[in-house]
C-alpha cells in the first residue's frame, strides 16, 4: 500500500472512529495492518478493517457493520458472513463476531464451512437433477413413478418431478429416522403415500427432495456426493463444499448437531450416507462461484453445468395463483421472511434452517449470501426463529442499499 493510500485510509478510519466511538489504539493498529497484510481480520465491535471502510469511499461504509452487529447484540445469533457479488465481481465479503462461544469463543472467519442444511436441495439435488435432465437420462415434468418403480405407495402415479421440486406432491413432512435408520429408512421412504391431491397445496416437504436425490443417483448409477462432486462442486471449483459428516477443524462453524462437523438434520445424519434434503456443508465464497453460475444460466467462464433450457424451468415460477411462486427447488415467494426486499420480483433464494440465505436475482446481476450460526449454542424455534430469518433479510437489504448509493448495483 502507497503513503498516499495509507494516509486515505487513516483519514476514512478516524472519521468512522469518532461516529462509532472506536478507541484510537484499534483504528491505528488496523491502519499498520492494511499496510502490511493481505489478510482481512473479522470484524468485532472495537475493530473495523481498513479494506472494509476505504473500498465504498467513505465513512458511510460503516452501515453495514452497524447492521450486522444489531442483530448480533439482539442475541439472535453469534456470528454473520455476509457476501454480496455480481457476475465476475465479489462487492462485499466480511465476517462477524463469532462462530463458537461454547466452550470457548472462537471468531468468526470468511471462510468458515457450514452446514448448509436445506440449502442442500438447490446447490446439491436441483441442481443435479437439471445435469441429468441435460444428460438426457431424466425429463422434468415425468412421473415420478417411470424412475423410481420401487414407490409403492397409493396414490403416487399422478405426481411428476416437478410437484415434488415445487412441493406440491401431495406427501407430508412426516420424518423416518424416529422409526428406522440408514438403508431401511430409505426404503421406508419408498413406501410414503401422498396425504391430499397432488398440485392441490403447496406443503414443504424433505421427502420430496429426498426422493429428487434418489432419483439422481438412479439415473446416474453414482451416489449423490459423487455426482455432485464431478459434475457441479468440482467443476465450478468450490473446493470446500461436500456432503457430511466433516472432521472437526478449526474452520467448520458449529450448528445445532451434537458434535461440531456433523449433520444437525437428523434424518440426513441418521442416513448413513447424502440425501437429497440437506447435509451440505460449504464456504460464503464456494456459493459465490455457485450464484455466478447461475447468473450466467448455468455457465461460469469456460464451464457449463446447466443448459439455458433446464436453467429457465428451474428458476422460473412453476406454480400459479393461489400457490405461492416456486420453481424447480428454488423459492421464488417475494414474502419470503429471509428475503432481501430490494432484489427484483426475479429473485429466486433458499433458506437452511441452520440459520442460511442465498438469492440470486437475475435483474439485478446480484446475488447475497448470508450465513450464520443461529443454532448455536442451542436449535431455535418459534418466534425467535422468524426473527432469525428477518435479520437475514435485513442484513442483505442494508448490503445492497449501500452498494447502490455508491453506484455498485443499478437503484430500482
Amino acid at each position: 500500500m502507497t503513503q498516499r493510500r495509507i494516509l486515505t485510509a487513516t483519514k476514512t478510519l478516524l472519521l468512522a472512529a469518532m461516529s462509532l466511538h472506536l478507541p484510537m489504539a484499534t483504528v491505528l493498529d488496523n491502519v499498520v495492518w492494511a499496510a502490511d497484510s493481505a489478510q482481512p481480520r473479522s470484524i468485532t465491535p472495537d475493530s473495523v478493517s481498513a479494506d472494509t471502510l476505504v473500498a465504498g469511499g467513505g465513512p458511510s461504509t460503516e452501515a453495514i457493520p452497524r447492521a450486522v452487529w444489531r442483530e448480533i447484540d439482539a442475541g439472535l445469533f453469534p456470528g454473520v458472513v455476509l457476501l454480496v457479488g455480481r457476475p465476475g465481481r465479489v462487492l462485499y465479503h466480511e465476517a462477524f463476531g463469532h462462530a463458537r462461544i461454547v466452550p470457548e469463543k472462537v471468531p468468526m472467519q470468511k471462510d468458515g464451512i457450514f452446514d448448509l442444511a436445506s440449502v442442500t436441495k438447490v446447490v446439491a439435488t436441483a441442481a443435479a437433477f437439471g445435469v441429468c435432465v441435460d444428460d438426457g437420462t431424466l425429463r422434468f415434468g415425468m412421473p415420478i413413478g417411470q424412475t423410481l418403480p420401487g414407490l409403492s405407495g397409493s396414490g403416487i402415479d399422478l405426481i411428476t418431478v416437478d410437484q415434488l421440486a415445487t412441493h406440491t406432491s401431495g406427501f407430508d413432512n412426516a420424518k423416518y429416522h424416529g422409526r428406522v435408520r440408514g438403508e431401511a429408512m430409505l426404503e421406508q421412504m419408498l413406501r410414503a403415500s401422498p396425504s391430499w391431491k397432488p398440485g392441490a397445496r403447496y406443503y414443504y416437504s424433505c421427502l420430496n427432495m429426498i426422493l429428487l436425490g434418489r432419483m439422481v443417483e438412479k439415473a446416474s448409477d453414482q451416489r449423490l456426493d459423487t455426482f455432485c462432486q464431478s459434475r457441479i462442486f468440482g467443476p465450478l471449483g468450490m473446493r470446500d463444499t461436500a456432503f457430511g459428516p466433516l472432521r472437526p477443524e478449526p474452520r467448520v462453524v458449529p450448528s445445532g448437531a451434537p458434535e461440531i462437523g456433523q449433520i444437525e438434520d437428523e434424518q440426513a445424519r441418521f442416513a448413513g450416507r447424502p440425501l437429497g434434503n440437506a447435509g451440505l456443508f460449504s464456504t460464503a465464497s464456494d456459493l459465490a462461484r455457485f450464484s455466478e453460475m447461475m447468473l450466467g444460466e448455468g455457465r461460469l467462464d469456460d464451464v457449463r453445468i446447466l443448459s439455458p433450457e433446464s436453467h429457465r424451468h428451474m428458476t422460473g415460477n412453476r406454480l400459479g395463483p393461489p400457490l405461492p411462486p416456486r420453481g424447480f427447488g428454488w423459492d421464488l415467494d417475494p414474502l419470503s421472511l429471509h428475503r432481501p426486499q430490494r432484489l427484483s420480483v426475479r429473485a429466486y433464494g433458499h433458506s437452511g434452517h441452520t440459520g442460511q440465505s442465498i438469492w440470486i436475482d437475475p435483474e439485478k446481476q446480484v446475488y447475497v449470501i448470508v450465513l450464520t450460526n443461529r443454532n448455536h449454542p442451542q436449535i431455535v424455534g418459534g418466534e425467535r426463529k422468524t426473527q432469525q430469518y428477518q435479520a437475514r433479510a435485513r442484513i442483505g437489504d442494508t448490503a445492497l442499499e449501500f452498494l447502490e448509493s455508491e453506484g455498485q448495483l443499478p437503484r430500482d
